[in-house]
């Protein structure tokens, strides 16, 4: 079953909105972690604790770059076409499908990397009423949720990619947001026989030959 065009459409958008909400709320998160890691850096001495402080700092501060990163690009991708009306260029370019895909599977690995760094550092117990770790496995899982949206929404400029080729368009230029249905190849049509002992074609006459078995008959000549 082929997935309409339309629909294509809505899954892309509503993806892409999703993944700003959810990035809005990372970028609050991991500040919050990062403020709670340099705040418990400062108060517990020690090598060691100074070792897995800076630890943390690394696995959120590296989170952070990827939010930032993908709070620059989404909003340009999301409003593509409204912004390249006003003259921004870049923004056009990044709706072509193949562009698109790159830059959209490209965050989907970066929030992959960040969600394993992420897990590593947060463990799996409970935090007991403790902030930083509270805070930090929150950045954690919402770092996951931005991961699966990427990949849904890979998966969906895929098929865009796809359907794009197949009704023979160029993914080269070919705006994301622009997918439609396939055109459907107009069934040829039958002509009439050029000659009266000529018999119609069989998508015409069936089985049945168009004069059967008349006579044929001598027209006369002009004179």
């Amino acid at each position: 079953m082929q997935i309409g065009g339309s629909f294509l459409r809505l899954l892309r958008f509503s993806l892409y909105w999703t993944a700003v909400v959810l990035v809005v709320i990372e970028l609050i998160v991991s500040a919050l972690s990062l403020s709670s890691i340099n705040k418990w850096s400062n108060e517990t001495g020690g090598i060691f604790a100074s070792s897995v402080f800076s630890e943390l700092r690394g696995a959120a501060g590296y989170t952070m770059f990827v939010t930032l990163l993908t709070l620059l690009l989404m909003p340009a991708i999301v409003c593509g076409s409204g912004l390249a009306q006003r003259g921004f260029s870049v923004a056009a370019i990044l709706n072509r499908v193949v562009v698109e895909l790159a830059a959209v599977s490209g965050l989907m690995i970066l929030w992959f990397v960040s969600g394993v760094v992420m897990a590593n550092y947060a463990g799996t117990g409970g935090c007991g009423g403790n902030g930083l770790c509270s805070r930090f496995k929150a950045a954690t899982a919402f770092a996951w949720l931005l991961f699966f949206d990427l990949l849904a929404a890979t998966a969906v400029l895929v098929l865009i990619l796809l359907r794009t080729r197949s009704s023979g368009g160029d993914i080269r230029t070919t705006y994301a947001y622009d997918v439609g249905e396939p055109t459907a190849t107009p069934a040829m049509v039958a002509g009439a026989p050029m000659h009266a002992d000529q018999p119609y074609p069989p998508s015409v006459r069936g089985e049945e030959s168009y004069y059967g078995n008349q006579p044929k008959v001598a027209m006369p000549a002009p004179h």
